[in-house]
């Protein structure tokens, strides 16, 4: 009985865990840097599209330094290269879901 009952409540809970991020997550840009912590208005990045062979890049830059591009490829979804120092060395960040790391532990075994 208290398997049948354990069962049911993870029956009943996954729907919960099953909500997923929407497509859109990779549409959005991450926030800019913030350089200071003041109350000014933040600039305006200024955005470059550029069409290369196999990818379109959209170029974001805050006076004229680039910090962020997006890559959209003709194949595959699109992703974000982040100057997370402003030292030129960008790292990717993709769609949320390729970083959760999934527990495989042992609930039950017969």
């Amino acid at each position: 009985m208290r398997h049948l009952i354990l069962g049911l409540s993870f029956c009943l809970a996954l729907p919960a865990f099953a909500a997923t991020i929407g497509d859109d997550v990779a549409d959005t840009p991450p926030a800019m840097p913030a350089e200071t912590k003041s109350t000014k208005p933040q600039p305006q990045p200024d955005i470059r599209i550029v069409e290369k062979g196999d990818a379109t890049l959209t170029e974001y830059r805050i006076n004229g330094r680039l910090y962020q591009i997006k890559v959209v490829p003709k194949v595959g979804k699109p992703y974000f290269l982040i100057d997370p120092n402003g030292q030129g060395n960008f790292v990717t960040q993709g769609n949320m879901i390729d970083n959760i790391a999934v527990p495989s532990w042992v609930i039950l075994e017969f």
